[in-house]
């Protein structure tokens, strides 16, 4: 049975982003996001986008960035949907693939809404195979963002992922979550925290 968000998706058609644009500002100023992402990252660095689903946080961070290059891979066999043509063509999308298939050399890893939807027993390894592409990837920066637990916002973000996205089993990811992960696998980084619009915050590693 398909969740309410899939069909959503099925019945709006081409109509489907500006709706999902409007929803999604309930939880998330995306704007806000990538004016952060636009600060941490180099110019001209090849990123690598992992779980990047439709794309919308990146679009906005192309339009700012035009000397980016960015590759975005996630489980889901399709992605990208919310790419304009205009940057379309300066994305290698790779759907289906995991973060461990990701080949190349890139400066930086970006991570959005992702981990929470990861299980809480599976996070670990999530870390562990991040850690070993990064090296494999000569990357040294890692900017992740995510939503910390508590208030009400937070709470509606939760319940549209487990009734409407139809994840069951989301489990938010709190700093002080990313502040163990990154003693453990990136025990040599430096770490900085930032709230660009609050509970969304965002983590920046670099080595």
């Amino acid at each position: 049975m398909l969740a309410p968000g899939q069909v959503a998706r099925r019945v709006l058609g081409r109509h489907f982003e500006p709706v999902g644009n409007v929803y999604r500002r309930v939880f998330v100023n995306l704007n806000l996001i990538a004016d952060f992402l636009d600060g941490e990252l180099p110019n001209g660095a090849k990123i690598v986008d992992i779980g990047g689903g439709d794309g919308a946080l990146v679009e906005r961070l192309l339009n700012r960035r035009p000397d980016l290059a960015v590759t975005m891979c996630d489980l889901a066999p399709s992605i990208g949907a919310f790419l304009s043509d205009l940057h379309r063509a300066r994305v290698e999308l790779l759907p289906a693939t995991d973060l461990t298939d990701v080949t190349g050399l890139y400066d930086a890893v970006t991570i959005s809404d992702v981990i929470h939807h990861v299980p809480v027993d599976q996070r670990d390894s999530f870390f562990k195979s991040l850690a070993t592409s990064c090296e494999r990837w000569a990357c040294r920066k890692i900017i992740l963002k995510d939503i910390e637990p508590g208030g009400v916002r937070a709470t509606l973000s939760l319940l549209a992922d487990r009734h409407i996205t139809g994840d069951k089993h989301v489990v938010l990811f709190s700093r002080s979550d990313f502040a163990v992960m990154a003693r453990r696998y990136f025990p040599k980084a430096q770490r900085v925290s930032a709230v660009p619009d609050w509970p969304n915050y965002c983590e920046v590693l670099s080595w």
